[in-house]
């Protein structure tokens, strides 16, 4: 039987000495590791050597995290795990809502990091390529969670992000029955640790402004006090 391939994984800091000392610790994981100054030449290098994982380790000294791990994003979705030292729950919801795998906030163990990579990565390989169509329907709006799109009434397609999206369809998918705050944490953050009840709170209020649609009157999503929420039914 052949041996399971090793996830490759990138390593990007503003500094460099940090970049090989995490990614030597990677490299005794299992994981086949490169160490890069966090740039956005470093960036750009990903899309020629694509990698199964980015850990970019950006304070803000030099270089924008948030806008470098979009743009890490925007070359070809990796999974991404940001390191800060910032412990600030808007850069946290930005980080997670934009398409971040995880958030870790130094001071943090090696040990720890490197269980949080193989955490995201076992995500990554449980969830299915495409089981086909999955679309609900619910008060005339169309979910379609293959896809991830949602319709209003009218077909007219509303964006949501990443996170938004996640939440939505943990909502939906529990079929008209109250979701945790606490399961929607673990959703939106992939640990509940990283992130605070506000997080929820924050997206679930952004996305009830876009469905609402300027109408002021369609609640797609109920709070069931001192639970969480559910979907409404028709």
């Amino acid at each position: 039987m052949p041996p399971e391939p090793r996830d490759r994984v990138a390593v990007l800091s503003e500094d460099i000495g940090e970049a090989r000392r995490i990614s030597d610790h990677l490299k005794t994981s299992g994981f086949i590791t490169t160490a890069l100054i966090a740039t956005g030449g470093s960036v750009d290098l990903l899309v020629e050597r694509p990698v199964d994982l980015v850990v970019l380790d950006c304070d803000g000294r030099t270089v924008d995290g948030l806008a470098l791990g979009r743009r890490i994003l925007s070359q070809g979705q990796p999974a991404l795990v940001l390191v800060s030292k910032r412990d600030d729950e808007v850069e946290r919801v930005i980080a997670l809502d934009m398409g971040a795998d995880d958030f870790l906030v130094r001071p943090f163990s090696l040990r720890e990091l490197a269980a949080r990579v193989r955490a995201v990565q076992r995500r990554r390989r449980m969830m299915p390529e495409s089981i086909g169509a999955d679309v609900r329907h619910v008060r005339g709006w169309t979910i379609d969670l293959t896809r991830r799109e949602i319709s209003d009434p009218s077909g007219e397609v509303v964006r949501l992000t990443r996170g938004e999206f996640d939440l939505l369809a943990a909502i939906v998918q529990a079929g008209g029955r109250a979701v945790t705050r606490e399961y929607l944490l673990e959703v939106v953050s992939k640990r509940a640790d990283a992130v605070s009840d506000r997080t929820v709170v924050t997206l679930i209020s952004r996305l009830r402004r876009k469905l609402d649609r300027g109408t002021g009157e369609l609640d797609l999503i109920r709070t069931e006090p001192g639970v969480g929420y559910r979907i409404t039914a028709d």
